[in-house]
């Protein structure tokens, strides 16, 4: 039994490593052409929101914290494993009871036997879970040195204008439209826009750009093995009559390298990845919302 409930709680444990990556993989179809061909003017503009630079480990970021995730883990998977180990029914393949054949005192027997299985399956699923937990958690210094130094390298640049500012360079890439950067106007610092004024500068479709988050992700254990990450949330925005046309979060992921690469050397790896990222998202916005560059 005790094997069993080992086995069942690295897999649950797989799943939950794997559960943020399942949410990301649909993709939202591109921008139709006949929803390009009614863009016109171009106004790009980011949100007044600043990020969070976080990092996101695969299971935990503490040990304590780790304990915890894994006990309960290990405790679920315990509970279900005990629940049929130490039934007859479950014992006996192909067995199912007939129909009105638990009556008093046999009721009780199995309705004793089901809890005494599930308590011993949780406790000992939660023994297992919790040091499984407590190895897979980053430890809470290195959690901490591993944000704090994802938080120093944006130091002097201001995201969401950088990241507009980059989306409109990479806008020449599609010559099929007119972009303009309208940042610093007064009547389009946030939402809700005026959108009459917008239409009086000739401004058809707002592309609105918001830096939901930036940092670390994945990685366990000490030294964990991470990646960089940035996700922009995008927005078209049509300013006829206010409505949303069109929405899509993009998200940039580096190479993963161990937390001692990426902070050595004054974060320098950091840094470069960061340049890449401004240029690289970018780039991936306007080719997917509004095409490549005509031959």
């Amino acid at each position: 039994m005790r094997t069993l409930i080992h086995y069942s709680i690295l897999i649950l444990l797989s799943i939950g490593l794997l559960h943020g990556q399942w949410g990301c993989a649909h993709m939202p179809k591109l921008p139709s052409e006949e929803m390009r061909a009614q863009f016109g003017t171009i106004g790009i503009v980011s949100a007044s929101s600043d990020p969070k630079i976080q990092f996101h480990p695969e299971f935990a970021k503490g040990r304590l914290s780790g304990v915890y995730r894994g006990t309960g883990i290990g405790a679920g998977a315990g509970a279900l494993y005990g629940l049929c180990l130490l039934t007859p029914a479950c014992n006996a393949p192909g067995y199912i009871p007939p129909p009105g054949s638990c009556r008093g005192n046999a009721c009780l027997g199995i309705l004793i036997a089901y809890g005494t299985g599930a308590t011993i399956g949780a406790i000992v699923g939660g023994v297992v879970g919790g040091i499984k937990g407590a190895i897979y958690a980053v430890p809470k210094e290195e959690g901490q040195r591993i944000e704090a130094t994802a938080q120093n390298a944006f130091d002097g640049i201001i995201i969401q204008k950088a990241m507009a500012a980059s989306v409109f360079k990479n806008s020449s890439e599609s010559p099929n439209y007119v972009f303009v950067l309208l940042e610093g106007e007064d009547f389009i610092n946030s939402a809700p826009y005026n959108f009459n004024l917008l239409r009086e500068r000739g401004i058809n479709t707002l592309l609105e750009l918001n830096v939901k988050g930036a940092g670390f992700k994945e990685g366990r254990g000490e030294n964990p093995l991470i990646a960089f990450f940035m996700k922009v949330h995008t927005r078209l925005i049509r300013t006829m009559d206010g409505k949303e046309i069109y929405s899509r979060e993009f998200e940039y992921k580096s190479p993963r390298y161990y937390s001692v690469d990426w902070l050595d050397d004054d974060a320098r790896l950091l840094r470069e990845e960061i340049n890449n990222c401004f240029n690289e998202l970018p780039r991936q916005i306007v080719e997917e919302l509004f095409g490549r560059r005509s031959l």
